[in-house]
């Protein structure tokens, strides 16, 4: 078959920042965000003197409601700025004197104090107090060296005291609140308090410097060079990641870098704490600067996390499945870091409502772009059962959640797929299969109540779990077949088995249950973990592990107690009151109570809400403890999800903060402004990314823009061509104009502006602001246009490039033997002969001229459509996707 020329080419790019849109970029949004380093040089001796090993926190009085934890002097210096101490107030007038009352750290050492910061609970705070400090060291004599009168809730006083110092009081005087007085956090700094760390990257890290001088960039001859062989298939992902948005084949190699290069080296670092066996797995430093970035680490994962470090210092158009022009740059920094756990994960639930290995797929990059690394797969519920189980083929994943459901089921084919695209991106798939309850649809498609459950039993959704009841053997029999075989096919050496709300059934007939399970799962070389309360079905000193959610017992007694949580065993912290993705959020529709974005961030898993009982759970119940945390898990329950985008919308933004929380120190995710910022320039790498994410009011998203490389064919014309977007997720499409400079010297034109708007009551994010238009060129050459889109008395000028002829990154002359795979850039054909298939990643191109192609061709995902531009190519065989109809 006779076609044109075979042209598969992305058109959509990065916008070249000049002067006049980097200011209007920068009016847009809030004050413009730099990357800063944990401590200013001027704070980088200063250290919290009151977190010191050693140092007491006391107070004349405290609340004690109990528990009596909950109120003790020591929350309010243990960094976590939601608990802290209160005082044991009464009614003002009635007893009560405020002037009793003080708070004070005893520090470890005498040392010089700089500056005492107070967070206060408004209206829980002085209206006048002394603050004060004793020399002795018994801490009997007191000084007042500040008189502080209306303090504010974040309360800085800076003393300058150059002679030891033994301890701090606040002493209160006065208050007209009824309350007493809530202290959230006391801090004594040896120097100045470190500003709060803003920058580009989520999470942040535990260090980062700005460097000097003038940026680095990513070049069309950039290179990724690895220390060692071993490293290539890493450092394949890796360039895969920035290959779609620039178009350069960023080939890996060994050998010297070069200033374009980015350099892979498994090396120690300096800096990583010692004995910690996640920053050793994990850890990484990352240097940026003109001569060239460098990331090392003692491990491949480690490169892999400072590699996705790097892409976010780049513009948020890298992001993009696209190519565009450039440039690609990023300033100069240093980077130092390493997890906080081990454990930081997803669940998502296929059960309810399928999600194909495409779109799991592509929430496995999202979740390692924010180092994530575990993906909980809730594979089985009562609504259907999706994993094949060779011998039962009534589980064949038929079977979903409500009206306009979707059904699916994963092949052991499939999942193993799944599984090996994860591992590759360091993300270790966690497969759940759901029991005693939740199980209607496997109890259902294994015979029935009448076969697999309890004699006299009437609930459709659960197995028999009475130890003397045959039913429990015929059960127990399917298990072991069905976790037989998911341990074959899973590397994760642990298996879930659910466990939860299991209402109604005899505690000790659930606890047998769960021992029997406990034992299949140790017996297939697996380590099991169920959600609570499966552990009490644990034998005492079995590795299996507590999957602590919340104390839910359909409004029956209190279940949770302090046996959960002082054996010593692992804990995986889930809070529902504060990890749940599928509970509503800014007027978006899901289950309740709703998760805000501040909510989603304001906690911590040393300090656990219990949202049935209204109390926290340390001081209540004992835990979870730190020492037992191996990490944190958000997962979404996919009952009134439909498809990726609304599991996607749930997800993000509240995700980055949860992951933030498990990846990053304790000190550094407190301060909620702060994160806001971090998490403003992340909205415009998921717009460039096409994530669905909730554009919540809360933040003041970045904005980022991004031209295209628009081409056009023999007649010279573009039609309908995308010619630039632009993502700002504070600024509804509707209210932002552009006008279309084609560079060729004719008139300006007035164009529309295409773009999705915020709707939460849909679940639907603010989208990308497209251009696009239609142009005759004069002439067969390059051409220079911009599009200037305006918001009230905001610009953004993005150049774009039109031409009819493509920047090749690779040119094919003659015969060719064998399949053809183009993955990234423009692979030009001239005069060649190709014998064998030949596929078009998404994102990449292909242009051929006077060529022949012999075999298969499948392009998908490339923007715009292959066209048929009159010259004498020739493809054999099938055609599919986009170049279906060449």
């Amino acid at each position: 078959m006779t076609t044109g020329a075979l042209l598969a080419t992305s058109l959509t790019g990065v916008t070249a920042n000049t002067a006049q849109a980097d200011r209007a970029s920068t009016a847009a949004a809030s004050p413009r965000i730099v990357p800063l380093p944990v401590s200013t040089s001027a704070a980088a001796e200063s250290v919290n003197l009151a977190l010191l090993p050693g140092a007491v926190a006391s107070a004349k009085s405290q609340r004690m409601t109990r528990p009596d934890a909950t109120y003790a002097p020591a929350n309010a210096v243990d960094v976590f700025v939601h608990n802290g101490w209160t005082s044991n107030y009464a009614s003002v007038g009635n007893g009560y004197d405020p002037a009793q009352d003080w708070f004070q750290v005893k520090l470890a050492e005498p040392a010089p104090v700089h500056e005492v910061f107070s967070r206060w609970t408004s209206p829980a705070k002085p209206t006048e107090y002394d603050l004060q400090v004793s020399t002795d060291a018994g801490c009997q004599t007191w000084s007042t060296v500040a008189h502080v009168v209306n303090p504010s809730d974040r309360d800085s006083q800076v003393i300058d005291r150059k002679d030891p110092i033994s301890c701090v009081r606040m002493q209160a005087l006065a208050t007209n609140s009824t309350t007493g007085y809530t202290i959230n956090e006391f801090e004594v700094w040896s120097g100045p308090k470190p500003a709060p760390v803003v920058g580009h990257i989520i999470p942040v890290p535990v260090r980062q410097t700005p460097g000097t001088g003038q940026p680095w960039e990513l070049t069309a001859e950039s290179r990724v060079v690895v220390s060692g062989g071993g490293l290539a298939a890493t450092a394949e992902i890796l360039a895969g990641y920035l290959r779609p948005a620039t178009g350069y084949e960023l080939p890996v190699v060994t050998g010297s870098a070069t200033a374009a290069d980015i350099a892979l080296t498994l090396a120690p670092v300096p800096g990583l704490p010692q004995g910690n066996e996640s920053a050793a797995a994990e850890g990484y430093s990352l240097t940026v600067s003109r001569t060239g970035v460098s990331v090392v680490a003692p491990k491949a994962h480690g490169l892999f996390n400072g590699f996705q470090t790097l892409r976010q210092l780049l513009p948020a158009a890298i992001h993009s499945p696209s190519a565009g022009v450039g440039p690609w740059t990023a300033q100069p920094i240093t980077v130092v870091d390493y997890p906080r756990y081990a454990h930081r994960g997803l669940q998502l639930d296929p059960a309810r409502n399928f999600l194909t290995v495409a779109e799991v797929r592509s929430m496995i990059d999202q979740l390692a772009a924010l180092k994530g690394d575990r993906l909980h797969l809730h594979l089985t519920d009562s609504q259907s059962w999706r994993l094949e189980i060779k011998g039962y083929p009534a589980l064949d994943g038929t079977g979903c959640n409500g009206a306009n459901c979707l059904a699916g089921f994963y092949t052991q084919e499939d999942f193993k797929g799944l599984v090996t695209y994860a591992a590759d991106r360091f993300i270790e798939i966690v497969p759940e299969l759901e029991g005693p309850a939740h199980a209607t649809a496997a109890v259902t498609a294994l015979g029935g109540r009448a076969v697999m459950g309890c004699q006299g039993q009437t609930q459709n959704d659960r197995f028999c779990t009475d130890p003397n009841d045959p039913a429990s053997a015929r059960a127990l029999a399917f298990w072991r077949d069905a976790i037989a075989q998911l341990a074959a096919i899973s590397p994760s050496p642990i298996l879930h088995i659910g466990g939860d709300e299991a209402i109604g059934m005899l505690h000790e007939d659930y606890k047998w249950w769960i021992r029997q399970m406990e034992i299949i799962v140790n017996d297939n070389g697996k380590r099991l973990m169920g959600w609570n309360p499966a552990l009490e079905g644990y034998a005492p000193n079995s590795t299996s592990i507590n999957h602590y959610w919340s104390d839910y017992t359909g409004g029956g007694p209190a279940l949770i107690k302090p046996e959960w949580f002082n054996q010593g065993r692992d804990v995986i912290v889930t809070p529902e009151y504060n990890a749940y993705l599928d509970f509503g959020y800014d007027g978006s529709p899901g289950r309740t109570p709703r998760t805000e974005l501040l909510q989603s961030y304001s906690w911590d898993p040393e300090w656990v809400y219990e949202k049935y009982r209204s109390v926290w759970a340390q001081p209540a119940y004992g835990g979870p403890k730190a020492e037992d945390v191996l990490g944190i898990e958000a997962p979404i329950w996919g009952e009134q999800l439909r498809g990726p985008a609304t599991n996607e919308y749930m997800v993000f933004p509240r995700l980055a903060g949860i992951l933030e929380k498990a990846w990053s120190p304790k000190a550094l995710t407190q301060d909620y402004d702060a994160y806001r910022q971090r998490l403003s320039v992340a909205g415009p790498r998921w717009a460039f990314a096409n994530v669905n994410y909730g554009t919540v009011s809360q933040v003041t998203w970045g904005t980022a823009a991004m031209g295209t490389v628009a081409r056009f064919g023999v007649d010279r014309t573009l039609r309908d061509a995308p010619l630039a977007r632009m993502a700002a997720g504070s600024i509804p499409p509707s209210e932002v104009t552009a006008v279309i400079d084609w560079g060729d010297g004719s008139p300006a034109e007035p164009t529309g502006v295409a773009g999705r708007d915020y709707v939460a009551s849909q679940r639907q994010g603010r989208s990308l602001m497209s251009v696009s238009g239609s142009h005759t060129y004069p002439a067969d050459q390059v051409y220079h246009g911009t599009v200037t889109y305006s918001h009230r008395d905001q610009t953004w000028v993005v150049p774009f490039t039109a031409t009819g002829v493509p920047s090749c990154t690779k040119t094919i002359t003659g015969p060719h033997s064998g399949p053809l795979t183009v993955s990234s850039g423009v692979t030009c054909l001239d005069e060649a002969t190709i014998t064998g298939p030949v596929t078009v990643r998404t994102g990449a191109g292909l242009y051929a001229s006077g060529s022949e192609v012999r075999g298969p061709l499948s392009c998908a995902g490339n923007s715009p459509a292959p066209s048929d531009a009159g010259r004498p190519n020739t493809a054999s065989g099938p055609k599919s996707g986009q170049c279906a109809r060449l």
